[in-house]
């Protein structure tokens, strides 16, 4: 009987190792006592992908709740932005119309000062040719072509030089309906 106390990869080497037992080379017969312990490997390896599973379940549904909260806390600090923005517009507004220039205290300095001139555009389209410029913006990228590597190693068997080409496997979790 294999113990439950059995690793996931100890169950799986026990299994390789039980599975070119199964049969007589010579009689071609199953051997029952070998098929029994495969079969006992076989329900314990169940019960550990379905454990492992669970705990895949819970660790996506940890995550998920983890990303709710990193919504919340930007939506928090976009409101904290918000603010900022207007108490700061507030009192530059209020520092013209008395027109502070500075105020000092023991835990800052407060200045009105005047920023360089900057342009902003309007609408491009009626702005007289003269103040438009030509930018040409030329950009070669040289990538492997991943597409035709596989075709070549799976018409001719052979791995390209710096690639590899091969079928990978993956874990496919769902919930049944009832």
């Amino acid at each position: 009987m294999i113990s439950n106390s059995l690793s996931f990869w100890e169950i799986g080497a026990e299994y390789q190792r039980l599975l070119p037992q199964l049969y007589n080379p010579e009689t071609g017969e199953i051997d029952e006592e070998i098929d029994r312990q495969i079969s006992a490997i076989s329900e314990t390896a169940d019960n550990k992908c379905i454990s492992v599973t669970k705990w895949i379940k819970h660790l996506e549904a940890e995550r998920k709740q983890i990303e709710f909260v990193k919504q919340e806390i930007a939506k928090r600090e976009s409101a904290y932005d918000k603010e900022i923005a207007k108490q700061m517009q507030y009192l530059e507004n209020n520092m013209k119309r008395c027109n502070i220039k500075e105020i000092k205290c023991p835990y800052f300095t407060i200045k009105l000062k005047e920023n360089p001139y900057s342009t902003e555009i309007l609408d491009e389209a009626v702005i007289p040719e003269k103040f438009m410029r030509t930018k040409e913006i030329v950009k070669t990228e040289i990538k492997p072509d991943k597409n035709a590597i596989k075709e070549e190693v799976l018409s001719t068997g052979i791995q390209v030089p710096g690639a590899s080409v091969e079928r990978k496997t993956k874990i496919v979790i769902s919930i049944d309906n009832i």
